[in-house]
């Protein structure tokens, strides 16, 4: 265990490559319009955005496994290399597909929060973890913030390439702090052969499923390369479930999922990213709507963008707070305060008129400390009920149940708000109606998380496998 004078720097480094990985997720949404004035398509320009989520979340079980097998620093450098590579490809790039294919290896980058989670039990210990993750969650929330009122600033004074540069920079500077201040991690590698086959069959498995709600809307839902990919996607996941139940040492193993802490960390994992986190989907159409929409605010996307930055900011005590709470009072407390804090900041949408900039402000900065308090807890039960030599593995696993249910969650929220719509011309935009439908689903999903929370056992005991 790390002793307590280099916890700080610890602490420092791997909240720098959290940091890192939440920029370059954000940073995309600032260059949008000047690619799509590039390059001219904004549905092709959208795999920037599609293409690195995938990515990511295909490949974020895989790579913590990897992280529990062969060490967590080690690979943890490796994951900010290949993104830095990637970074570097993008900003050199002078065609889409040489950007694009740059963009795809960022996406690794995706699997940097369960490598810290793991990297924060092995060297603070059990009781101070909690802490230490609430930490790294906060780091998200300083990095969306920096990308996109930084990465705003970059394209706004040089170009859209000056993005990648910035994150090719951000990539180097934390695996050079990880590499300074991150004690080398053990290889745990040894014992049974571990079933490379079955696993790796995972990675596209889920990215095949996460293709299908991702592009549907835009393929249109019952496009045969649409179901092509859902049917393969889902018979890749079943194979690869049967396996890894069945081998003796499976590279994923689905079965660490019967431990009730886990199950239930997933399950408020799943509804928390259907419900609250479909905040910036619901709040940038809300605040750049036409006010004749009789629920709109007629911004700007500058304004609707700078309206969510507070909330951004605030989030970077929730995470620590989470952490704080899950180490004193137990996971259901934190879990539970979480819920109704995010509960409470969308139900102000039918007890107060939301209808000027600081009123949503003031709800954007409420649902979010409620929501990363969720998200700081989560991994940190988790995490406590995971056996030391699979910690970044499950961890992982979170990562793509938030991805996935974040896919289905929008597309609920879209489809809800198409129920009903106001139009003007050739314009159509969702009612209020539309509007109040999408929070009482939302309000519902986030009292499921609540629910689901009070199943978690007071006592949090490791699973043996």
């Amino acid at each position: 265990m790390t002793g307590r004078r280099n916890l700080p720097l610890l602490i420092g480094a791997l909240w720098v490559a959290e940091v890192t990985g939440s920029f370059e997720t954000a940073m995309i949404l600032a260059a949008l319009k000047r690619l799509i004035q590039d390059f001219g398509d904004p549905a092709m320009v959208g795999w920037l955005i599609t293409g690195y989520l995938i990515v990511g979340a295909a490949i974020a079980a895989i790579v913590g496994r990897l992280g529990d097998l062969f060490g967590r620093r080690q690979v943890l450098i490796a994951v900010l290399a290949v993104g830095a590579i990637g970074s570097l490809i993008s900003a050199l790039s002078g065609n889409f597909a040489v950007l694009l294919a740059g963009r795809l290896m960022q996406g690794v980058t995706g699997a940097i929060l369960p490598l810290c989670i793991g990297l924060v039990h092995e060297n603070m210990g059990k009781d101070r973890a909690p802490m230490g993750i609430g930490l790294m969650i906060s780091g998200a929330s300083i990095g969306t913030a920096a990308g996109l009122v930084v990465g705003g600033m970059i394209v706004d004074l040089y170009s859209w390439h000056g993005i990648f540069f910035a994150s090719a920079g951000l990539c180097l500077t934390a695996a050079l702090a990880a590499r300074a201040f991150v004690p080398v991690s053990p290889r745990r590698a040894g014992g049974a052969p571990v079933d490379w086959l079955s696993g790796l069959a995972f990675a596209p498995g889920v990215a095949l499923v996460l293709v299908y709600f991702s592009m549907g809307r835009v393929w249109g839902w019952a496009s045969p390369w649409v179901l092509a990919a859902l049917a393969s996607g889902l018979l890749l996941v079943g194979w690869w479930w049967r396996a890894s139940l069945t081998s003796p040492n499976p590279l994923i193993a689905v079965r660490s999922f019967s431990n009730r802490t886990i199950a239930v960390g997933g399950a408020v994992t799943a509804l928390a990213a259907m419900g609250t986190l479909q905040i910036t989907v619901f709040f940038s159409l809300l605040l750049q709507a036409p006010v004749w929409t009789a629920a709109g605010l007629g911004f700007s996307a500058t304004v609707a963008g700078l309206a969510k930055l507070p909330s951004n900011l605030s989030s970077t005590f929730a995470g620590p707070l989470g952490g704080w709470l899950a180490g004193r009072g137990g996971g259901r407390l934190a879990l539970v305060v979480g819920g109704l804090v995010t509960t409470a900041g969308w139900l102000v949408w039918f007890l107060v008129d939301v209808n000027s900039f600081w009123l949503v402000v003031a709800q954007l900065i409420l649902i979010s400390f409620g929501a990363t308090m969720l998200f700081s807890v989560a991994p940190t039960v988790i995490a406590q009920a995971s056996p030391p030599e699979r910690i970044s593995e499950i961890s992982g696993m979170l990562t793509v149940i938030r991805q996935l249910f974040l896919g289905i969650g929008a597309q609920m929220v879209t489809t809800l708000l198409a129920v009903d719509v106001v139009r003007r011309g050739s314009e159509s935009y969702p009612s209020p109606f539309a509007y109040d439908l999408a929070v009482i689903a939302i309000v519902a999903l986030c009292g499921g998380a609540i629910l689901v929370s009070f199943l978690l056992p007071k006592t949090i005991v490791q699973d043996p496998a």
